[in-house]
């Protein structure tokens, strides 16, 4: 090899300077990434953004459609968060019950958002205005519901919830207690089969 293909000490260590400067500055813009990333979807799960502009005093019958529209989404999201309050109750997972915040604090903005863009606490006159209020009404509701659905696992959490999980603990102990006596059991019954015969002769 020809000495002009060898790379000299102060080259080699400019090259591994680069390396390194470009290794932190890739995990620098990553790590930077995904704190944003989180950030972001935490602040999106905590504050929905309206689907629509602000409805005013008179509205009309195409955003009364909206906001119903609107109103029916966030009733699905609250019967689909929901559906996991009782298997949450019947097996407590604080893991399960982390993920049911997250869904819960999604769904309040949705919520929030709803009646942020509709204003369904003002009253309006004119044809649409009992519908109006009929929305206020289900809007009210909603987060009613949603409220004694949580009041009532927190109150399962700290008062049930430990003794299901002493319940779980005694039945893991006994099944354990079963499973070796069983053991016990079958090498026993083994034992005889392995000895020999009175009178039997060997070879």
């Amino acid at each position: 090899m020809s000495p002009d293909t060898v790379a000299s000490p102060g080259e080699f260590r400019r090259y591994r300077r680069f390396v390194s400067l470009f290794i932190l500055s890739f995990v620098s813009i990553g790590s930077t990434y995904l704190l944003i990333s989180v950030g972001v979807t935490i602040y999106r799960r905590q504050h929905a953004v309206p689907l629509g502009s602000p409805i005013g005093a008179v509205a009309s019958i195409e955003e009364l459609e909206s906001c119903y529209e609107e109103l029916s989404d966030v009733t699905l999201g609250l019967e689909r968060h929901l559906e996991n309050f009782h298997n949450l109750v019947a097996h407590y997972d604080f893991d399960e019950a982390q993920r049911w915040g997250d869904d819960r604090m999604f769904w309040l903005g949705q919520w929030r958002a709803a009646g942020d863009r509709c204003h369904f606490d003002k009253p309006r006159a004119g044809k649409t205005g009992k519908h109006w209020s009929e929305l206020a009404v289900v809007h009210a509701d909603l987060r009613d519901i949603e409220s004694r659905y949580h009041q009532e696992l927190s109150r399962f959490s700290k008062e049930q919830a430990p003794a299901m999980d002493r319940i779980r603990d005694r039945l893991d102990k006994i099944s354990k207690q079963l499973t070796a006596e069983q053991d016990s059991s079958d090498v026993a019954d083994a034992r005889p089969s392995q000895q020999s015969e009175p009178g039997e002769r060997h070879e």
